[in-house]
C-alpha cells in the first residue's frame, strides 16, 4: 500500500473511527494521537493505524508537543480531529503547524452552541429563540421571555447529554439542578457551567450533510430523522435520502448552507441538524465533520456511493475530491431502545437478521445481565440494524420491521 502520505487523527472514536477506516482504505501511514493506548481497542480499529502517540488530547499544548517531541514532526501532511470534543484544539494545532483545517473560530462556535446561535442570529439564519443562563433565577427570566414550552441544554456537549424538555417552573428548577451538578462530559472533557434555554421548535427533523468548496456547494443529502418520543430526544432512525418533504428539500439546504456559512467554514465537510417549523427550516445546530450515527460510515456510502470521509481526508491533503453520487438507491439505520428498565436476559430475533438479503450489517453490543432501560440519551439506544433499499420509503420500513421484530427479553 502507499504510505507517502502520513495522517494523523486525533482521539479517533464514534464516528471518527470513520476516518481511521478511510485512510487505511486510501493506503495512508496513519498516526493515532490518543489520550490512552487503549483507544484503538475500546473503539475498534486495531490493525488500521501504523504508530501512536499518546497526549492529554484535552489540551493544545500536548497535543502540539507531543507532535514536536516525535519523528512525525515536520512531516505529517494532515491533522484531523476525530472526535468532537477535540475538533477546536486540533484546528488550533493546524494552524500552528501550517497544515489545512477548519478554521480554529468556526470550530469555537460549533463547538458551543451559544456562540453559534449568535451567529445564526447575526448572520440573519432561522434559528430558536435562546438566551444563555448560569441559574435557575436567570432561567425563570429567560421562560418569561421565551416561553414554555422550552429546551434545556449544555452549550458544550453532544449526544443529547442532559438535554430537557420543559413544560413548566417545576420542571425547570429540577432540570437547572442536574445542569448544575453536571460537570465533565466524555473525555473527561469540562462541561461550560453556562447553559442555554432555548424555544421548543416543533417539526420534522433532518440532518444534513454538506460539502463546501470555496464556499460554493460541492454536495449536500438531506437525511430523514426519526426520534423517541418527548421528553427525550434520541434519534431512533436515519433514511438516506430522505422519504419526506420532498419539495422542502432546497429550502432546507440552503438554510443548512447559510448556517455553515455563518460559523466561518467555506471548505470541507459540515453535518447539519434542522427541524422543518411551520415558518420553515430552522436551525438547531452545525458540526463541522461528517455525520454520525452511521450516516457518513454506512448510508450515504450504500444509498449514494459518496464517502465523506475520504473526501474530508483528501481535503485536509489538498487531493482531488471526488463527490458525484455514483448509486441512486437508498439506506436506513434504525436502533434499538429497551421500553422499560431491567436487567436484561437476551434479545430474541437476531438470528434472523443474517440470512435478510436487505440487511447490510448490525451491532447489538449486548450481554446478559446487563442494566438497561428507556433510552435518555444516545448512548442508552442498545444496538442497530443497516439496511439498504430501492428508494427511501422501502429502507424506511424495512428497518423498522427488523428493530421492532427483536424482542428483549428481560431476568
Amino acid at each position: 500500500m502507499n504510505k507517502n502520505k502520513i495522517v494523523a487523527f486525533v482521539e479517533p472514536s464514534f464516528y471518527g473511527v470513520g476516518f481511521v477506516r478511510a485512510a487505511f482504505d486510501l493506503g495512508h501511514k496513519i498516526i493515532s494521537i490518543v489520550s490512552s493506548e487503549n483507544n484503538p481497542k475500546e473503539y475498534g480499529y486495531e490493525g488500521l493505524y501504523d504508530d501512536i502517540i499518546i497526549a492529554d488530547v484535552r489540551d493544545e499544548e500536548s497535543i502540539f508537543n507531543a507532535i514536536k517531541n516525535s519523528k512525525y514532526y515536520g512531516k505529517l501532511d494532515a491533522l484531523i480531529p476525530a472526535a468532537d470534543y477535540v475538533s477546536a484544539i486540533t484546528a488550533k494545532v493546524d494552524e500552528r503547524l501550517g497544515l489545512t483545517g477548519i478554521p480554529y473560530e468556526a470550530e469555537v462556535k460549533s463547538r458551543n452552541k451559544d456562540l453559534a446561535r449568535k451567529a445564526y442570529k447575526e448572520n440573519g439564519v432561522p434559528s430558536a429563540k435562546f438566551k444563555k443562563v448560569k441559574n435557575y433565577v436567570e432561567a425563570i427570566k429567560a421562560v418569561e421571555e421565551i416561553g414554555y414550552p422550552v429546551i434545556l441544554k449544555p452549550t458544550n456537549c453532544e449526544s443529547s447529554q442532559n438535554v430537557f424538555f420543559i413544560k413548566n417552573n417545576f420542571e425547570l428548577k429540577k432540570a437547572v439542578k442536574c445542569m448544575e451538578n453536571f460537570k465533565e462530559s466524555y473525555m473527561g472533557f469540562k462541561v461550560r457551567e453556562e447553559f442555554l434555554i432555548e424555544e421548543y421548535l416543533e417539526g420534522q427533523e433532518f440532518s444534513i450533510e454538506v460539502f463546501l468548496h470555496n464556499g460554493k456547494k460541492a454536495f449536500s443529502s438531506v437525511t430523514e430523522k426519526i426520534v423517541s418520543k418527548l421528553p427525550y430526544f434520541v434519534e431512533i432512525e436515519h433514511v438516506v435520502p430522505t422519504s419526506v418533504y420532498l419539495d422542502k428539500q432546497k429550502d432546507i439546504i440552503d438554510v443548512a448552507i447559510s448556517a455553515v456559512k455563518a460559523l466561518g467554514i467555506k471548505n470541507g465537510p459540515c453535518h447539519v441538524e434542522i427541524k422543518l417549523s411551520k415558518t420553515g427550516p430552522r436551525l438547531i445546530e452545525v458540526n463541522g465533520r461528517p455525520g454520525g450515527d452511521n450516516i457518513s460510515s454506512d448510508l450515504l456510502i450504500n444509498a449514494l456511493g459518496i464517502d465523506l470521509f475520504k473526501a474530508t481526508i483528501n481535503y485536509y491533503l489538498g487531493d482531488v475530491i471526488s463527490l458525484i453520487p455514483s448509486k441512486h438507491k437508498a439506506a436506513a439505520v434504525a436502533y434499538l431502545i429497551a421500553k422499560k428498565e431491567g436487567i436484561l436476559s437476551k434479545v430474541n430475533g437476531l438470528v434472523d437478521l443474517k440470512n435478510n438479503k436487505n440487511v447490510i450489517r448490525y451491532n447489538m453490543d449486548l450481554k446478559s445481565g446487563d442494566t438497561v432501560r428507556m433510552a435518555q440519551n444516545s448512548d442508552e439506544r442498545l444496538g442497530y440494524i443497516i439496511v439498504k433499499g430501492d428508494i427511501p420509503k422501502e429502507a424506511k420500513k424495512t428497518a423498522l420491521d427488523l428493530i421492532n421484530s427483536l424482542e428483549i427479553v428481560y431476568k
